[in-house]
């Protein structure tokens, strides 16, 4: 497991989930410059909680 800092998208386009696997393809496709750290009150991200 490839555990990283919570962080989530700070577009509206995006699910309302936060990710914290660096080999998350949903995580992966936000830009760095759209991550948001920490979790946003939203609820873990499900292929997130897959690699767990």
């Amino acid at each position: 497991m490839a555990k990283v800092a919570a962080f989530h998208s700070k577009l509206a386009s995006h699910k309302a989930v936060y990710h914290d696997n660096d080999r998350c393809t949903e995580g992966n496709n936000i830009e760095s410059y759209n991550r948001v750290p920490g979790t946003g009150g939203h609820p873990k991200c499900e292929h997130c909680a897959r690699l767990s």
